[in-house]
């Protein structure tokens, strides 16, 4: 890594606030020099963090962190945050094993306050933080939030806010803009009365006015009233209303998010006013970097890329979820009821093509996971066939919406479960490991987990053609393996293979591939059970089962409340006395690496079960 000789010096972010603006300036461009090559080489969140440069910088130079507490919505806008806070030296690092966490880490820094890796939780963090600051009668500390605009689309932005703005003290929501169109009612004039209110003269003016009226006998707090309500209406006048001063915010902005000396003044404002306040900077994602800039999707996650050039790692084959995508579009065009949803993760879940040639049956709800999975309850309440695709990580925030709308009013609907399992460098926050613990449960719910494209095919198209109940479909990040399978029925709840009546191996989704790989490498006379539906399993298949002296099931999941329990505790309630294995991962967060790594580690891997099959042969 080129060294930066600003960046190398600091070792606590309170040492910049003696920068001059014009070091501070020039540490801006190491901080997007060194952005650009770390990420060019270990992928991860360039165009955000490119577009926060300026207004992380602002916000180092204005409090005092870890006093003043910043909490990250989402997280991945975190890197500048990390290289400011002492921890250039192990950039290289950034979301690899054992290296730095592409998301805030309290294990790394103390200035790092909480592990955020979903969207819309901090305003509501930072409320909780402020009033444990006020009970500990710490009234002089800050707490801020830091909030991207995609964030304001989910509802859970505006819990905190709400009750964010009946508190008394140091709240500071800082509103990262950087493409959609909160404030579309902003125009020339309003954002010409924006650049006076960021001014000095115009707060000192106001506090001038404020102190005169207030402490002038008899008429002073009529006048101050009166002028109140004149600045009350030529607000609501210009800006047709603010949600953000509604909800009892000190609503300023916008503000330019790469002017540094605008940034700070109005910073500097909120924190004199020691009261809930909202900034509202606008950025430009991606700033900077041209090709970013360009195209700010596409760098947003990105794996490595060209600096010289932009070319990044693009797709020759396609991933499940381009599987699924077309799948779903195929099926669509002779069915009109289907309709597709999606938590602002349309591209991500292979949506864009359906997006495109069923514009009136697609719907981007935004970051809003619940509303999701309850509108799809509505639509199938009315008829429709609605298709919601979502990261398994993600899909935890809508549980109750899984149980209450849709389960309990008995909908149908189908749920696609994309990054399934182990996901790899975007570390604990990411992992596709709860799914199916939080879904087993659910009265009449069935899930099924495809190991290759054709099943996923299949089993979408069976799902589809399915009238009641709830299906969900789980399938994990980037492609099927190229080893051949030998099974063919892809619509099958279950596949045997082997003749032996001593031991069998039971898996499904991506596993099954690793447990072929372990019987082979065993090289033992061993049958196979794999599970293409892996909830409810047939009580036949229970029953056949009880003929095996010993059973090992292996499956990508946490052992806790995964397909192993369910089917032991089915096998126990029958009177099963033969062994009984069930090997997943243990009941701990999965920190970042690359899947196949983390896979080994968790001994989820071909030499591992080969291992673990022997040992079940062996112990007679």
């Amino acid at each position: 890594m080129k060294e930066s000789k600003l960046l190398n010096k600091l070792r606590e972010p309170a040492e910049i606030k003696a920068f001059s603006y014009e070091e501070v300036t020039d540490l801006g461009k190491e901080i997007r020099d060194c952005l650009i090559e770390n990420v060019s080489h270990n992928g991860g969140h360039l165009a955000s963090n490119l577009g926060v440069v300026e207004l992380t910088m602002a916000l180092h130079r204005i409090f005092d962190s870890p006093k003043d507490q910043i909490v990250f919505d989402v997280g991945h806008q975190c890197y500048v945050h990390k290289l400011l806070t002492g921890r250039y030296k192990d950039f290289e690092s950034l979301r690899c094993g054992g290296g730095l966490s592409g998301f805030p880490n309290p294990d790394e820094s103390s200035h790092d306050i909480l592990r955020t890796g979903h969207s819309s939780t901090a305003i509501s963090s930072a409320v909780g933080l402020l009033k444990a600051n006020q009970l500990k009668g710490q009234d002089d500390r800050y707490v801020i939030a830091v909030v991207g605009d995609g964030a304001m689309t989910g509802g859970l932005s505006y819990e905190g806010l709400n009750n964010g703005g009946r508190m008394k003290g140091n709240l500071i929501v800082v509103l990262n803009d950087n493409d959609m169109s909160i404030s579309v009612n902003v125009g020339a004039i309003a954002a010409n009365l924006s650049k006076i209110r960021s001014r000095r003269w115009y707060f000192s003016f106001k506090d001038w006015l404020s102190g005169v009226t207030l402490h002038t006998p008899l008429v002073g707090k009529i006048f101050y009233r009166l002028f109140q309500k004149i600045k009350q209406s030529l607000k609501s006048f210009f800006y047709q209303g603010n949600i953000f001063e509604d909800m009892g915010f000190y609503y300023l902005g916008p503000v330019d998010g790469h002017n540094q000396q605008q940034l700070e003044r109005v910073l500097q404002r909120a924190k004199d006013l020691k009261k809930p306040c909202l900034v509202h900077a606008k950025t430009i994602k991606g700033k900077g970097y041209l090709y970013a800039e360009n195209q700010p999707s596409d760098f947003h996650g990105i794996s490595s890329f060209v600096v010289e050039t932009g070319e990044h790692g693009n797709k020759v084959k396609p991933d499940f979820s381009d599987v699924f995508g077309d799948m779903l579009c195929k099926i669509a065009k002779e069915d009109a009821r289907i309709c597709a949803i999606t938590a602002a993760m349309g591209a991500g879940c292979g949506l864009t093509r359906f997006s495109e040639e069923f514009p009136d049956r697609f719907f981007d709800v935004g970051i809003a996971e619940q509303h999701a999975l309850t509108f799809a309850g509505g639509l199938a309440k009315n008829g429709m066939k609605p298709v919601f695709a979502v990261y398994s990580s993600f899909l935890q925030r809508g549980f109750d919406q899984v149980i209450h709308d849709i389960a309990l009013q008995g909908n149908s609907a189908v749920i696609c479960i994309d990054r399934a399992g182990i996901v790899g460098e975007d570390g604990e926050t990411h992992q596709g490991l709860f799914d199916i613990p939080m879904l087993l449960p659910i009265p009449g719910i069935s899930i099924y987990a495809p190991t290759s494209y054709d099943e996923l095919r299949a089993l979408l198209k069976k799902c589809l053609a399915k009238d009641s109940g709830i299906s969900a479909i789980r399938y994990p990040r980037g492609f099927e393996h190229d080893m051949v399978l030998p099974f063919d029925d892809h619509e099958a709840d279950v596949e045997w293979m082997g003749e032996s009546k001593e031991l069998c191996v039971v898996s499904y989704g991506r596993q099954v591939v690793a447990c072929l790989q372990g019987i082979r490498i065993a090289n033992r006379p061993v049958s196979f059970l794999k599970l293409n539906r892996i909830a409810p399993i047939d009580q036949q298949v229970i029953s056949k089962l009880m003929d095996y002296k010993r059973i090992l099931l292996v499956e990508e999941c946490y052992t806790r409340g995964g397909v192993g329990q369910y089917l032991g505790n089915r096998l126990m309630n029958l009177g099963y006395n033969g062994l009984y294995r069930n090997f997943g991962i243990e009941n701990a967060f999965l920190k970042a690496g690359k899947p196949a790594d983390l896979l080994k580690e968790c001994g989820l891997d071909g030499e591992n079960i080969a291992k673990m099959i022997i040992n079940m042969e062996n112990n007679k």
